[in-house]
């Protein structure tokens, strides 16, 4: 038996949020195309923010996750002028505007059209429930596979990123294969921000971990326990570190201080379209 009865069924729509997705992960919706719209208007990051409903935080997050997926940068700090500068939309932030409002057009046409059957929607709702899935690490970067070592059962599998910035994960050769990694592909590196350990740049340290990309801090929030470390990497990519409170003080960060994201090439996760 159907659990939505007739008078349920008469007061459905179909609502479906259009998300344009990269690397298995939701890239751009309507929120994001509306911070994008706020911040052509404003020029400004913090007052698009305002106008767009979310709070600087989120925005500053769902700007980077924008740009790190995006193969050009949507959106870059603006300097100089009267206010000191502030964020402006890219070309190639206006043109992915452009696109996503026409699809959205066509999306909401078919909804409508959809809308029309809904005597068959209640034997499909379970499975379109099932349907969503998202990724809990915070860092998810696209690069170009430059290198692929091979062993007896493990691979070194290194991916160039737009920002010139290598970026190197070991995986199993199985893993290899069922990816069909090879060198040009495309490919993302997904590492979870408390993965990601930070190392002074003035300081001349020999470590162990395979990844060592150097950033400027641009984001530092700090709470009692951890806090979130922020570098800017080059080309709009940015890279997010959670350490503890006290490695922020003993390390004496800011910022705009020059820093490298350390990251242990056996915590980078490599993930294909």
């Amino acid at each position: 038996m159907s659990d939505i009865s007739p008078i349920d069924k008469a007061d459905l729509a179909v609502a479906a949020p259009l998300w344009m997705q990269r690397h298995s992960q939701n890239f751009l919706g309507g929120n994001r195309i509306t911070l994008l719209e706020k911040i052509d208007l404003h020029g400004s990051l913090s007052t698009a923010a305002g106008a767009a409903g979310m709070s600087y935080k989120t925005a500053w997050d769902a700007l980077n996750v924008m740009n790190n997926l995006a193969e050009k940068p949507l959106a870059v700090a603006a300097t100089g002028g009267a206010g000191g500068g502030g964020t402006q939309l890219t070309a190639e932030g206006k043109k992915v505007v452009n696109l996503y409002r026409t699809i959205e057009k066509e999306h909401l046409k078919s909804l409508s059209r959809l809308e029309k059957s809904l005597e068959n929607l209640d034997r499909y709702l379970p499975l379109l429930q099932r349907m969503s899935m998202r990724i809990s690490a915070r860092n998810v970067i696209s690069g170009t596979v430059c290198q692929i070592t091979r062993d007896d059962s493990v691979a070194l599998v290194v991916l160039e990123l737009k920002s010139g910035h290598r970026i190197s994960s070991v995986i199993t050769n199985d893993s290899v294969d069922s990816l069909h990694l090879e060198v040009g592909s495309s490919a993302y590196a997904l590492v979870k921000a408390s993965s990601v350990m930070i190392a002074d740049k003035e300081q001349s340290l020999k470590l162990s971990a395979r990844n060592q990309i150097s950033g400027r801090i641009i984001n530092l929030s700090q709470s009692a326990v951890v806090g979130e470390v922020v570098l800017d990497i080059g080309s709009g990519e940015t890279i997010a570190a959670t350490i503890t409170e006290g490695s922020i003080d003993k390390l004496g960060l800011f910022e705009g201080r020059e820093v490298y994201a350390v990251i242990k090439s056996t915590s980078v996760i490599i993930g294909v379209d």
